[in-house]
């Protein structure tokens, strides 16, 4: 509170700058020590397009206008309003950054005027609005010495409502019965009526009350001539060196005072007037004067040519999207994942998937490619990832390689009948068969067709007492005997490694 009434009363005595004679006092603390400047920086004047833009609701109308609202407009000024619209009777102009009551005495008819969350320091101006009969001045920044002022009220004798909650001047202990007994005539004061008992014990201590607070303005070092004047020829705006001193400051930091509020509410207007340009790129870059779309998006994908080559197919990416095009875990199937919203809708998407091209459509965006291999379109699958939203599809490999033996004639270990080999212990040619009573023949068989090695009969090292790494296969015949079993894995004697 402290705080706020310091903010409200640190500039009350300003001069124009157009007169040199006059003793200007000690400058905000955040100000820097210069010359008054003359001209009233406004954001968003008022104008005649303005308050007929406001005035849907009488057709445009503006010369018999009667209820006009400019809130949030970012309004520093009133003016133009006794000039265009003189038959106003009800005014909004809340939330805005208006710093002084002014220009308001040709509305003769004004009966309602709103000036809530504003800048306003002092009460006056208005005694030439004869008709008014309720006044906001919630939260603004009138000071406890503006309340030197409240009499100018006095001369709207219709005036029964009024609101001065939020600024400091409530903050002082008699602030209710000073008001109260110094316009006998209002109704409500905050919204709380106004009891006779109470008007009359607060008539009964007007003259405690005034004491006291003149002494407190005089211990807060408070000219209390110049507080009571209501020229007209003053300019209560804040000082531009505070707004831009305080727009420098951290948001946590900044003091509660009228540049503050000045200060944010240009922030937020730039702030705005950025988001406003860019959305204008993003509409020209995608669409033209007119209205239509530069690149219309397609509605569904292009007819492939009976005949086509696959060399010949462009692949592309229209929408720039993230994917990946890889075999499956198995090697079974080609999977292509395309990162794609988490939560965008899967009506948005299509897939055509053919035997050496897949295409995919996203929100008419087309990406096509060329698959490594052949596959199944028929068993071809596409799903929604559960955990991140991408697309999966997944097509199955028309033909899986197999291994097979290079070598029809390889050797094996057999561990029941010692080696089985192509040939037997004198040199004879066995037959492909194999010897039913030999189940080594079968063996071998039966690992050659799997393309596989037999490990029956592979033992642990005795001398090295860990497991073996790879036995060695046999390449010659041998007598059907069992051998002694020596793991050579690494050995530098045979250059080749050891078959699987």
């Amino acid at each position: 509170a402290a705080a706020r009434t310091r903010a409200g009363s640190a500039r009350p005595d300003r001069v124009r700058a157009e007169d040199p004679e006059e003793s200007r006092p000690a400058p905000h603390p955040l100000a820097a020590s210069r010359v008054v400047r003359a001209v009233v920086h406004t954001m968003a004047p008022i104008t005649l397009e303005m308050i007929r833009r406001r005035a849907e609701h009488n057709e445009g109308m503006v010369s018999n206008l009667e209820e006009v609202s400019l809130h949030q407009q970012e309004i520093e000024r009133i003016e133009a309003l006794g000039h265009v619209c003189r038959h106003l009777k009800i005014l909004y102009m809340q939330n805005n950054l208006v710093s002084k009551l002014e220009n308001l005495h040709r509305l003769k008819e004004l009966e309602y005027a709103n000036f809530a969350v504003n800048n306003i320091s002092k009460i006056e101006n208005l005694q030439r609005c004869e008709s008014l009969v309720k006044l906001d001045l919630t939260v603004n920044f009138i000071a406890k010495a503006s309340l030197l002022t409240v009499h100018t009220l006095e001369a709207n004798y219709q005036l029964e409502d009024l609101y001065l909650m939020g600024n400091p001047c409530a903050d002082f202990s008699g602030y209710r019965a000073f008001v109260v007994a110094t316009l006998p005539g209002i109704k409500k004061l905050d919204g709380k009526a106004i009891t006779p008992s109470e008007r009359i014990l607060a008539e009964q201590d007007l003259p405690r009350i005034t004491a006291q607070l003149m002494k407190e303005l005089r211990e807060e070092g408070v000219d209390i001539e110049e507080a009571m004047k209501v020229s007209d020829a003053r300019d209560l705006a804040p000082d531009e060196d505070d707004v831009a001193a305080i727009a420098e400051m951290p948001e946590d930091e900044r003091p509660w005072c009228a540049a503050t509020r000045v200060a944010e509410q240009r922030e937020t207007a730039r702030q705005r007037e950025e988001n406003e340009r860019k959305k204008k790129e993003h509409h020209d870059r995608y669409f033209n004067i007119d209205g239509t779309k530069k690149v219309e998006r397609r509605a569904g994908f292009p007819e492939l040519p009976e005949d086509y080559d696959v060399d010949d197919v462009k692949q592309c990416n229209e929408s720039g999207a993230e994917f990946r095009l890889d075999d499956s875990e198995d090697g079974a199937s080609v999977v292509l994942d395309v990162k794609v919203g988490k939560y965008m809708d899967t009506s948005l998407m299509d897939v055509d998937v053919q035997t050496r091209l897949v295409r995919v459509l996203v929100k008419g965006k087309m990406l096509c490619l060329v698959l490594p291999e052949e596959v199944k379109p028929d068993a071809a699958c596409a799903r929604r990832s559960k955990t991140t939203g991408s697309l999966v599809v997944t097509m199955p490999k028309a033909r899986r390689r197999e291994k097979v033996c290079s070598k029809e004639e390889d050797y094996v270990v057999d561990g029941v009948d010692g080696v089985d080999g192509g040939a037997d212990a004198g040199g004879k040619k066995k037959k492909k068969g194999g010897n039913p009573a030999n189940p080594g023949t079968g063996t071998k068989k039966l690992v050659r067709e799997m393309g596989a090695v037999s490990v029956r009969g592979i033992v642990r090292d005795g001398e090295s007492g860990s497991a073996f790494d790879m036995v060695e296969s046999v390449r010659q015949a041998a007598p059907a005997s069992r051998a002694e079993q020596v793991a050579t894995y690494g050995s530098d004697d045979d250059d080749e490694p050891p078959p699987l």
